[in-house]
């Protein structure tokens, strides 16, 4: 698999979104380097085409992850393994069989990564979902714009007894359907649908949403009748600056924001269906 790769500063962050979206959100990973004003970027599963266009107009280098060195594998893809809340235990590797036994890891291959857990918005929903999931077996959950399926097969690994979750990109669709499958989860409806569109069936107890701004916002009356009352809504891929807006909406469709957590320019939040 072709792996693009850039550094840049973190101040260049949103306009590297806006230039690279030609190529679907979804494929981007911008990871924050430690303790530096430094970001890497990273668009993984591009051909051999959008390989010579992404080294023409921006640079940076092209690897084969295929070919790579296992050193380097090791130290641009395979991440330690993300601990969630002591609950859940997010893993950027293929698992041992007997690894499999452990419930409580997540495996995300490097292989398959363009999303695992470490973005903000991704480990704020992780999070969020791990404080509020009830310790019984009898609450539904609804992934929007599901990407590698994390939430999905962690809402699972939780304990809910239904899990439906969907994405408009069918590469994601692949992606979660074969991390599902690794992770042998079964029982979990995976689908490719528009979120505009789509009318999900049934109702659900928690609902989330990691969608950019104007989504959100456009989509939260058609998901507010599928939360149930006194459910959850779960919103990420928000920046700071578009958090009033979004909240405006949830008010008038009368929800309560019960959290908003920030990290670094991306903002979580937790919002309950009141009526």
């Amino acid at each position: 698999m072709l792996v693009w790769r850039k550094l840049s500063s973190e101040k260049w962050d949103d306009s590297w979104q806006e230039r690279l979206a030609f190529l679907g959100a979804e494929r981007l990973v911008i990871t924050q380097i430690a303790s530096s004003c430094r970001i890497r970027l990273e668009i993984f599963d591009i051909t051999a085409h959008e390989s010579m266009l992404l080294l023409k107009q921006f640079g940076g280098e092209i690897r084969d992850l295929n070919h790579s060195t296992a050193d380097w594998v090791r130290s641009v893809v395979l991440k330690r393994p993300i601990s969630i809340r002591g609950r859940l235990r997010i893993v950027n590797d293929e698992p041992s069989p007997a690894a499999l036994s452990d419930s409580n890891n997540i495996y995300i291959p490097a292989n398959l990564a363009f999303g695992t857990g470490e973005h903000a918005t991704t480990a704020g929903c992780l999070r969020l979902l791990t404080d509020i999931a009830p310790r019984t077996r009898d609450w539904e959950f609804l992934d929007v714009g599901t990407g590698t399926g994390i939430l999905a097969i962690a809402a699972a690994r939780l304990g809910a007894k239904r899990v439906l979750a969907f994405d408009s990109d069918p590469l994601a669709v692949r992606v979660a359907k074969a991390n599902a499958h690794l992770n042998k989860v079964h029982g979990l409806k995976l689908l490719r649908a528009d979120v505009l569109k789509y009318d999900p069936e049934g109702s659900f107890d928690i609902v989330a949403a990691n969608l950019n701004s104007d989504l959100c916002q456009k989509a939260a009356p058609r998901l507010w009748p599928v939360i149930r009352l006194s459910g959850r809504l779960i919103i990420s891929g928000l920046m700071r600056n578009q958090v009033e807006p979004i909240t405006e909406k949830l008010h008038e469709l009368r929800g309560r924001i019960e959290a908003t957590r920030a990290r670094g320019k991306w903002v979580t939040m937790l919002v309950e269906k009141t009526s």
